[in-house]
This record gives C-alpha cells, sequence and structure tokens, in this order.
C-alpha cells in the first residue's frame, strides 16, 4: 500500500471541510492554520487529515480525521506520529486537543484529561475553544518535555 502524508495547501480546504463535516467536526478557521495540516493519502487517494493550531508554546491539536472507508487499518497513527514529529521539531511544551470521542486513542498515546480551566487563555480564544458545538467536548492535554 502507498501512503503518503504530505503538508496541506489552501486549495485542499475544500477537501478537508468536507472531510470535517462528514466526521461531524467543525472546519472553522482552516484558512488561519492550513500550513500547520497534514494529509494522508492511500494510492494517490487523499483520505485523512490532522492539524495544529499555534498558541505560544502549546498547540491545539485539531481537525484529526480519516475516510471512514479506511479506519481501523493503523492509518491514523501514522498520520498523528508525522504530527506529533513536527510538534517535537517546533520544540513544544504542551500539546492540547478537544475530544468528543476517541479519547481512548489519545490516552494510549499519553494525553491526560485536564479541566477547561487550566487551558491557557490563549488557546480559550481560539475559535475552537469558542465554537457552540465544542464547549461540550472534553480537554486533554500532552507534555512533550
Amino acid at each position: 500500500m502507498n501512503i503518503n502524508i504530505i503538508p496541506a495547501a489552501g486549495n485542499d480546504i475544500p477537501f478537508i471541510t468536507a472531510l470535517l463535516l462528514d466526521a461531524e467536526l467543525p472546519p472553522d478557521d482552516l484558512e488561519r492554520w492550513i500550513d500547520n495540516f497534514r494529509l494522508l493519502s492511500v494510492e494517490g487517494k487523499t483520505v485523512g487529515c490532522i492539524g495544529l493550531e499555534i498558541w505560544g508554546k502549546v498547540r491545539l491539536l485539531r481537525s484529526f480525521v480519516i475516510s471512514e472507508d479506511y479506519r481501523s487499518k493503523g492509518l491514523g497513527i501514522k498520520l498523528y506520529n508525522r504530527l506529533m514529529a513536527l510538534a517535537k521539531e517546533m520544540k513544544l511544551s504542551t500539546v492540547l486537543l478537544l475530544v468528543k470521542g476517541a479519547s481512548i486513542f489519545f490516552e494510549k498515546n499519553g494525553f491526560k484529561f485536564i479541566d477547561r480551566n487550566e487551558v491557557p487563555e490563549s488557546v480559550k480564544n481560539s475559535i475552537q475553544f469558542k465554537l457552540e458545538e465544542c464547549r461540550e467536548y472534553d480537554v486533554m492535554e500532552l507534555n512533550l518535555n
């Protein structure tokens, strides 16, 4: 199986938006962070994405989704690992995420649940944190130190 993980570009926004909406995830503010997104393709077909928002030394992992037909094939971990390698290259201390159902995956990869009140103000001001639909999501944190 030919698998590639590449940086996203502005012309990928319509595809990423459709992928996120299909997974019932918010596509808001993609344009601002598109340079920090990675796309997963299998045999030349783009089937997944993941991104980071930059808030000082903290990054917000967002928009992690694999097309339904390609889930449970070990592809998500490849995409996740590539993004985490990027986070380490950026010399980050912390990665946060909002999660509504995939917490087992993130717990297995070292994330811990935290209270929303523990989130830095800069991240609380992100569109993802302000969206009505995301207010019910749990917050998880991974310390990279």
